[in-house]
Protein backbone atom coordinates (compact mmCIF):
# COMPACT_ATOMS: atom_id res chain seq x y z
CA UNK A 1 0.00 0.00 0.00
CA UNK A 2 0.66 3.55 -1.00
CA UNK A 3 -0.13 7.07 0.16
CA UNK A 4 -0.07 9.69 -2.53
CA UNK A 5 -1.31 13.45 -2.78
CA UNK A 6 -2.45 15.55 -4.92
CA UNK A 7 -2.22 19.52 -4.85
CA UNK A 8 -5.01 21.20 -6.45
CA UNK A 9 -7.05 24.28 -7.22
CA UNK A 10 -10.75 25.10 -8.20
CA UNK A 11 -13.64 27.74 -8.43
CA UNK A 12 -15.85 26.97 -5.28
CA UNK A 13 -18.92 28.13 -7.35
CA UNK A 14 -18.79 25.08 -9.33
CA UNK A 15 -19.53 23.55 -6.22
CA UNK A 16 -21.45 22.87 -2.99
CA UNK A 17 -18.13 22.69 -0.96
CA UNK A 18 -15.13 20.44 -0.55
CA UNK A 19 -17.01 17.53 1.45
CA UNK A 20 -19.31 15.25 -0.18
CA UNK A 21 -23.10 15.76 -0.06
CA UNK A 22 -24.99 12.98 -1.42
CA UNK A 23 -25.40 13.28 -5.16
CA UNK A 24 -24.22 17.07 -5.22
CA UNK A 25 -21.33 18.27 -7.22
CA UNK A 26 -18.28 18.29 -4.88
CA UNK A 27 -14.70 18.58 -4.67
CA UNK A 28 -14.32 15.52 -2.84
CA UNK A 29 -16.80 13.90 -4.63
CA UNK A 30 -15.48 14.75 -8.59
CA UNK A 31 -12.14 13.61 -7.04
CA UNK A 32 -12.66 10.13 -5.91
CA UNK A 33 -15.21 9.60 -9.11
CA UNK A 34 -11.78 10.33 -11.35
CA UNK A 35 -9.00 8.71 -9.40
CA UNK A 36 -11.74 5.30 -8.86
CA UNK A 37 -12.07 5.94 -12.84
CA UNK A 38 -8.23 5.90 -14.08
CA UNK A 39 -7.56 3.47 -10.91
CA UNK A 40 -10.16 1.32 -11.82
CA UNK A 41 -10.63 0.72 -7.48
CA UNK A 42 -12.69 2.42 -5.36
CA UNK A 43 -10.64 5.47 -3.90
CA UNK A 44 -11.23 7.76 -1.24
CA UNK A 45 -9.20 11.10 -0.78
CA UNK A 46 -8.62 13.26 2.84
CA UNK A 47 -8.93 17.03 2.08
CA UNK A 48 -6.73 19.18 3.92
CA UNK A 49 -9.39 21.56 4.61
CA UNK A 50 -13.43 21.54 4.32
CA UNK A 51 -14.14 24.54 2.33
CA UNK A 52 -17.58 25.62 2.23
CA UNK A 53 -19.67 26.34 -0.97
CA UNK A 54 -18.44 28.98 -3.40
CA UNK A 55 -15.10 28.80 -1.65
CA UNK A 56 -12.05 28.73 -3.97
CA UNK A 57 -8.46 27.18 -3.99
CA UNK A 58 -5.09 28.25 -5.07
CA UNK A 59 -3.82 25.36 -2.89
CA UNK A 60 -5.63 22.59 -1.40
CA UNK A 61 -4.27 18.87 -0.88
CA UNK A 62 -5.97 15.73 -0.82
CA UNK A 63 -4.01 12.09 0.03
CA UNK A 64 -5.63 8.97 -1.28
CA UNK A 65 -4.10 5.11 -0.39
CA UNK A 66 -3.48 2.46 -3.49
CA UNK A 67 -1.89 -0.42 -3.47
CA UNK A 68 0.24 -0.07 -6.13
CA UNK A 69 2.67 1.87 -7.91
CA UNK A 70 1.34 5.18 -10.28
CA UNK A 71 3.04 6.76 -12.94
CA UNK A 72 2.36 9.94 -11.40
CA UNK A 73 2.72 12.10 -14.85
CA UNK A 74 0.17 9.78 -16.52
CA UNK A 75 -2.09 10.52 -13.92
CA UNK A 76 -1.73 14.20 -13.60
CA UNK A 77 -2.45 14.57 -17.22
CA UNK A 78 -5.44 12.08 -16.82
CA UNK A 79 -7.27 13.53 -13.95
CA UNK A 80 -7.01 17.22 -15.31
CA UNK A 81 -8.34 15.79 -18.72
CA UNK A 82 -11.54 14.78 -16.80
CA UNK A 83 -11.75 17.73 -13.79
CA UNK A 84 -10.42 20.67 -15.57
CA UNK A 85 -13.70 21.25 -16.93
CA UNK A 86 -15.41 20.74 -14.29
CA UNK A 87 -13.36 23.48 -12.53
CA UNK A 88 -10.56 21.29 -11.13
CA UNK A 89 -6.54 21.43 -11.63
CA UNK A 90 -4.10 19.36 -10.41
CA UNK A 91 -1.19 21.20 -10.08
CA UNK A 92 0.76 18.00 -8.64
CA UNK A 93 1.09 14.77 -7.55
CA UNK A 94 3.93 13.10 -5.17
CA UNK A 95 4.25 9.54 -3.45
CA UNK A 96 4.32 10.13 0.67
CA UNK A 97 5.04 8.76 3.61
CA UNK A 98 2.45 6.47 4.82
CA UNK A 99 1.65 8.41 8.23
CA UNK A 100 1.07 11.74 6.19
CA UNK A 101 -2.50 12.66 6.39
CA UNK A 102 -3.30 15.78 4.47
CA UNK A 103 -5.97 17.27 7.36
CA UNK A 104 -3.75 15.95 10.04
CA UNK A 105 -0.42 16.98 9.27
CA UNK A 106 -1.24 20.19 8.58
CA UNK A 107 0.10 22.74 10.99
CA UNK A 108 -1.56 25.69 9.32
CA UNK A 109 -3.53 27.01 6.38
CA UNK A 110 -3.52 30.33 5.00
CA UNK A 111 -6.44 32.30 3.91
CA UNK A 112 -7.36 35.48 1.37
CA UNK A 113 -10.55 37.45 1.65
CA UNK A 114 -10.92 39.90 -1.43
CA UNK A 115 -12.60 43.44 -1.19
CA UNK A 116 -12.65 46.10 -4.24
CA UNK A 117 -13.58 49.90 -4.18
CA UNK A 118 -13.30 49.67 -7.57
CA UNK A 119 -16.59 52.18 -9.03
CA UNK A 120 -16.49 50.47 -12.29
CA UNK A 121 -16.76 46.37 -11.80
CA UNK A 122 -14.67 43.90 -13.84
CA UNK A 123 -16.13 41.55 -15.62
CA UNK A 124 -13.66 38.68 -14.85
CA UNK A 125 -13.65 39.65 -10.98
CA UNK A 126 -16.53 40.62 -10.07
CA UNK A 127 -17.43 36.91 -8.94
CA UNK A 128 -14.39 37.17 -6.61
CA UNK A 129 -14.36 40.08 -4.79
CA UNK A 130 -16.29 41.72 -2.25
CA UNK A 131 -17.54 45.30 -3.40
CA UNK A 132 -17.17 47.71 -0.55
CA UNK A 133 -16.82 51.28 -1.20
CA UNK A 134 -16.24 53.19 2.24
CA UNK A 135 -13.10 54.16 3.08
CA UNK A 136 -11.47 52.16 5.58
CA UNK A 137 -8.99 53.51 8.49
CA UNK A 138 -6.17 51.91 8.23
CA UNK A 139 -4.93 52.27 11.67
CA UNK A 140 -7.84 51.07 13.15
CA UNK A 141 -7.41 48.01 11.11
CA UNK A 142 -3.99 47.47 12.52
CA UNK A 143 -5.89 47.74 16.15
CA UNK A 144 -8.36 45.21 15.17
CA UNK A 145 -5.80 42.64 13.35
CA UNK A 146 -3.75 42.75 16.10
CA UNK A 147 -6.49 41.92 18.78
CA UNK A 148 -7.05 39.00 16.84
CA UNK A 149 -3.83 37.64 16.95
CA UNK A 150 -2.78 34.83 19.14
CA UNK A 151 -4.26 31.69 20.96
CA UNK A 152 -7.96 32.55 21.95
CA UNK A 153 -11.49 31.18 22.32
CA UNK A 154 -12.29 32.37 18.79
CA UNK A 155 -16.48 31.52 19.86
CA UNK A 156 -17.56 35.04 18.81
CA UNK A 157 -17.27 34.36 15.49
CA UNK A 158 -17.94 30.41 15.63
CA UNK A 159 -21.57 29.22 14.29
CA UNK A 160 -23.83 29.15 17.37
CA UNK A 161 -26.53 27.06 15.00
CA UNK A 162 -24.13 24.35 15.18
CA UNK A 163 -22.30 24.54 18.31
CA UNK A 164 -22.20 21.36 20.53
CA UNK A 165 -21.61 21.33 23.89
CA UNK A 166 -17.94 21.52 25.03
CA UNK A 167 -16.90 22.41 21.52
CA UNK A 168 -13.15 23.13 21.52
CA UNK A 169 -13.10 26.57 19.74
CA UNK A 170 -9.69 27.84 20.67
CA UNK A 171 -7.70 28.63 17.54
CA UNK A 172 -4.28 30.63 16.84
CA UNK A 173 -3.48 33.25 14.55
CA UNK A 174 -0.68 33.58 13.86
CA UNK A 175 -0.59 36.58 11.02
CA UNK A 176 -3.49 38.44 10.21
CA UNK A 177 -2.71 41.32 7.92
CA UNK A 178 -3.77 43.02 4.42
CA UNK A 179 -2.40 44.45 0.89
CA UNK A 180 -3.78 47.27 -0.95
CA UNK A 181 -3.28 47.36 -4.85
CA UNK A 182 -5.42 48.43 -7.51
CA UNK A 183 -8.35 49.00 -5.70
CA UNK A 184 -8.27 46.22 -3.99
CA UNK A 185 -7.77 45.29 -0.35
CA UNK A 186 -6.38 41.39 -0.23
CA UNK A 187 -7.37 40.46 4.07
CA UNK A 188 -5.24 37.41 4.88
CA UNK A 189 -4.79 35.10 7.64
CA UNK A 190 -2.31 32.35 8.62
CA UNK A 191 -3.59 30.08 11.39
CA UNK A 192 -3.52 26.70 12.89
CA UNK A 193 -7.16 26.01 12.29
CA UNK A 194 -10.49 28.29 11.53
CA UNK A 195 -13.94 27.11 12.61
CA UNK A 196 -16.79 27.40 9.97
CA UNK A 197 -17.89 30.76 8.71
CA UNK A 198 -14.47 32.63 10.96
CA UNK A 199 -12.88 33.84 7.99
CA UNK A 200 -15.81 35.56 7.13
CA UNK A 201 -17.12 36.94 9.96
CA UNK A 202 -13.41 38.66 11.03
CA UNK A 203 -13.81 40.05 7.54
CA UNK A 204 -16.91 41.55 8.06
CA UNK A 205 -15.80 42.45 12.22
CA UNK A 206 -12.61 44.44 10.14
CA UNK A 207 -14.67 46.20 8.32
CA UNK A 208 -16.52 47.60 10.55
CA UNK A 209 -13.49 48.60 13.01
CA UNK A 210 -12.07 50.00 9.82
CA UNK A 211 -15.21 52.30 9.56
CA UNK A 212 -15.06 53.32 13.02
CA UNK A 213 -17.74 51.20 14.11
CA UNK A 214 -16.62 49.88 17.37
CA UNK A 215 -14.82 51.08 20.46
CA UNK A 216 -10.76 51.31 20.54
CA UNK A 217 -11.64 49.27 23.95
CA UNK A 218 -13.28 46.07 22.15
CA UNK A 219 -10.65 46.26 19.25
CA UNK A 220 -7.86 45.76 21.45
CA UNK A 221 -9.06 43.20 23.55
CA UNK A 222 -11.77 41.62 21.80
CA UNK A 223 -11.99 38.27 23.54
CA UNK A 224 -12.27 39.79 27.16
CA UNK A 225 -15.02 41.93 26.77
CA UNK A 226 -18.93 40.59 26.62
CA UNK A 227 -21.02 41.71 23.55
CA UNK A 228 -18.58 43.08 21.05
CA UNK A 229 -20.63 43.90 18.04
CA UNK A 230 -20.39 42.79 14.48
CA UNK A 231 -19.39 39.09 14.99
CA UNK A 232 -21.85 37.11 14.06
CA UNK A 233 -22.51 38.44 10.19
CA UNK A 234 -21.02 36.27 7.24
CA UNK A 235 -19.98 37.63 4.32
CA UNK A 236 -20.54 35.65 1.04
CA UNK A 237 -18.18 32.98 -0.22
CA UNK A 238 -16.92 33.98 -3.37
CA UNK A 239 -13.94 35.76 -2.59
CA UNK A 240 -12.92 33.60 -0.04
CA UNK A 241 -9.52 31.91 -1.27
CA UNK A 242 -7.65 28.38 0.49
CA UNK A 243 -4.39 30.19 -0.51
CA UNK A 244 -2.00 27.22 1.09
CA UNK A 245 -1.37 24.65 3.50
CA UNK A 246 1.56 24.60 5.55
CA UNK A 247 3.19 21.55 6.49
CA UNK A 248 6.87 20.70 7.85
CA UNK A 249 7.26 17.29 5.44
CA UNK A 250 6.30 19.30 2.35
CA UNK A 251 8.85 21.97 1.96
CA UNK A 252 9.29 21.61 -1.77
CA UNK A 253 4.92 22.53 -1.86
Amino acid sequence: MKNYILRMEYIGRNFYGFQKQGDLPTIQGSTEEALTRILRVPISVNGASRTDRGVNAFNQYVNFYFDGEIDLVKLKKKLNSLLVQKGIVIKETQEVDMKFHSRKSAKGKVYTYILSSCRERDFFLSPYVYFHHSELNKDLLNLAMKGLKGKHDFSIFANKDRSIPHRNNICELFEVGFIEKNGLLVFYFLGNRFLYHMVRRMVYYLIKAGEGAIKKDYLEAPFSVSGIPYTRQVLSPEPLFLVNVVYNSLTKF
